[in-house]
């Protein structure tokens, strides 16, 4: 590679946060809009939209296990382009449809896109580029699905109040298209030999052949388990809590503070992710995600001890740091830890289970909400939660079968 010209995995990471940016608008913020909009549109129940959501999910899981080998096999041009086309086509078929039981079509055409354009795939794609930086490029690219919230989500939502559900929808999914399609062509190409990032020789000269590990030979190794453990548990507590967060801070800081609380959610998130980002390929990353849920396990502790205004804010901004980081970290650990030819199925199963157990914890904390009758025994439980992640994660039991790199 002529050391004159940029390094085009740059271009790669670029992508890579657009990729996350819609995915992450489309197929997971905006799940909250089609809800509302389709209660409005037909009358359903949220418990009839909700169970198809969760269908969504569960679903989801089993085809995110398999974006990794894809990507591998197929490469990641391909699998991007035709995951937001489905996408896309999933979201304007919500715009068509008069039948409860025809949600479940339009969510089965939006969950490849889902696979496509989520943690799994962004985490594939990068490797493909980085070693000694990945850290760093796969906090920058994931920073793509804070900015999903930040930035598409509400611009989505006054697109649909301005223009009505369809037309927003179409209006969306084209400016989708249009942007991301042309960009995916040209930045997810295949690496070139002898092509890798600065500092990356010695692990682009002696890539790592051989088959990869099955799912099921993953799944017998103990310090594979731990860390899946640790991220689901933290990830469960995570999605359960935002889930109800506009919920539980309503009653004291107004609709409108609660929707400012959950802005400064993502703004900290985003800062959360940059920041980790920047020291994560110099330090031990069993301890920094232990570390971000001991944060987090702090942000519960500020708001079980007071309903004050600044604790309720703090607390928020606590909870954002770790928002991102749990979905960056699980594949730096992959990193440090496995055979370079297990990554790209490892991360795919480890998001796939992660998005298994968190689809429960909404459900989980509206529960132990109707039985005590407030939302205190539902932060203790994510404090818990987010408590054992932190202890798990830290736990590195010995195997033969996998190698420090």
């Amino acid at each position: 590679m002529e050391t004159n010209k940029p390094y085009h995995g740059w271009w790669v990471v670029f992508c890579a946060f657009v990729i996350a940016l819609y995915g992450w608008g489309l197929g997971f913020y905006g799940l909250s809009l089609y809800l509302v909009a389709l209660q409005k549109a037909h009358g359903w129940s949220p418990a009839t939209i909700s169970s198809a959501i969760t269908f969504y999910y569960v679903a989801g899981a089993f085809l995110v296990m398999q974006v990794g080998d894809v990507i591998q096999k197929r490469g990641a041009r391909l699998v991007v382009i035709a995951g937001a086309g489905l996408m896309g086509v999933g979201v304007l078929g919500l715009t068509v449809i008069d039948r409860p039981w025809q949600l479940y079509l339009a969510f089965l055409l939006m969950i490849p896109g889902w696979a496509a354009m989520g943690g799994g795939s962004i985490n594939t794609i990068i490797a493909q580029w980085f070693n000694r930086r990945r850290g760093l490029a796969a906090s920058l690219a994931l920073n793509g699905a804070t900015c999903g919230g930040l930035l598409f989500a509400p611009a989505f939502a006054w697109a649909i109040d301005t223009l009505g559900f369809a037309k927003a929808c179409m209006a969306a999914v084209a400016f989708v298209l249009v942007t991301l399609w042309p960009l995916a062509f040209l930045a997810l190409r295949p690496r070139h030999d002898g092509e890798h990032d600065a500092g990356d020789e010695p692990t682009a000269a002696h890539d790592m052949g051989g088959e990869p590990m099955s799912r099921g030979q993953l799944l017998r190794e103990p310090r594979y388990l731990t860390m899946v453990g640790a991220f689901s548990l933290g990830l469960l507590a995570q999605i359960s809590f935002i889930a109800h967060q506009v919920a539980y801070l309503e009653p004291t800081l107004g609709l409108q503070g609660a929707g400012w609380a959950v802005s400064i959610t993502s703004l900290s998130a985003l800062v959360g992710r940059l920041a980790v980002g920047l020291v994560i390929d110099r330090v031990d990353r069993r301890g920094a995600s232990a570390a971000v849920l001991c944060v987090q396990v702090s942000s519960m502790i500020v708001l079980l001890s007071s309903d004050s205004l600044f604790c309720l804010y703090l607390g928020c901004i606590l909870f954002g740091f770790g928002v991102g980081n749990l979905i960056t970290l699980p594949g730096l650990i992959v990193q440090q830890e496995f055979p370079r030819r297990d990554f790209a199925r490892a991360v795919s199963l480890n998001v796939a289970i992660n998005q298994l157990v968190a689809a429960t914890g909404p459900s989980i904390l509206g529960v132990l909400h109707d039985l005590s009758g407030s939302y205190r025994t539902s932060l203790v439980a994510c404090l818990v939660l987010q408590a054992a992640a932190a202890i798990l994660v830290l736990f590195r039991p010995r195997s033969g079968a996998l190698k420090n790199l």
